[in-house]
């Protein structure tokens, strides 16, 4: 676990001459209300986080004008696109800059700025993928730890034994509710893909490597904080992985 401060945006790492001396972070939520006819009050949907925004306020020094201004221009142009946002060595979120903005308080060698970054996706990911990888007795459960507090996006690869599956794969959370059903077949030793964007930025099912959406049913597969009881239904000696990030709050 990391004990150690290290803010990096991308492959920006914040040093002596670009400083970060603050951060703010903030989740934003949507909650909806509903009026209630002649009373007092309202119904509320229980509130989902829509988006995390950080604000960081720094300062850029230079030798000189001409100096100061060239390492403002190396900030600006670190700062583009969505990338991974880091305050230490084990987490992090996919941030893009929203605002920036400067003041010069000795406009010919320091520069202050407070950069704003908005994470669409809000939850902080653990750098380390975790994996289960193992061949599970059909309709037996066995338990899969998400070491967050938040739920875990999971990518699902299911390699298909001896003889090939026809018609005969099915996943489940029992600990979420979640599940899904697959049923086009799989060639023995070809894997089926179920990714709910761990690493990628699209739902994904694959049947090796060939897109196959019109014969899945169900859920994206998440794993909620702390144990999660998965139950393979299918062939014996079927290869089930489960590969994730520990997400958090």
């Amino acid at each position: 676990m990391a004990n150690e401060v290290q803010i990096k945006f991308g492959s920006l790492t914040f040093d002596d001459t670009i400083t970060i001396a603050s951060i703010d972070i903030a989740d934003s939520k949507n909650v909806k209300l509903s009026d209630i006819p002649k009373s007092d009050g309202s119904v509320a949907e229980e509130a989902r986080k829509t988006s995390i925004r950080i604000s960081a306020r720094g300062s850029v020094a230079g030798s000189d004008y001409d100096d100061l201004r060239a390492q403002l221009d190396t900030l600006k142009a670190a700062l583009r696109g969505i990338q991974k946002f880091t305050i230490d060595d084990d987490r992090y979120l996919m941030a893009q800059l929203k605002d920036f903005s400067t003041t010069f308080p000795a406009i010919r060698k320091v520069a202050m700025f407070t950069a704003t970054f908005i994470a669409h996706y809000p939850f902080w990911l653990g750098e380390s993928i975790q994996v289960d990888d193992r061949a599970p007795v059909s309709g037996v459960g066995y338990v899969v730890n998400n070491a967050g507090n938040a739920p875990a996006r999971v990518k699902v690869e299911i390699t298909a034994p001896a003889g090939g599956i026809t018609n005969d794969i099915a996943l489940a959370n029992e600990t979420t509710g979640e599940g899904f059903r697959y049923t086009g077949d799989l060639a023995a030793g070809e894997v089926l893909v179920i990714n709910n964007r761990m690493d990628k930025d699209d739902f994904e099912v694959l049947n090796n490597t060939a897109d196959d959406h019109q014969q899945y049913e169900g859920d994206f597969i998440t794993l909620g904080p702390g144990n999660n009881t998965i139950t393979f239904t299918g062939k014996a000696n079927t290869a089930v992985k489960l590969s994730w990030r520990d997400t958090y709050e």
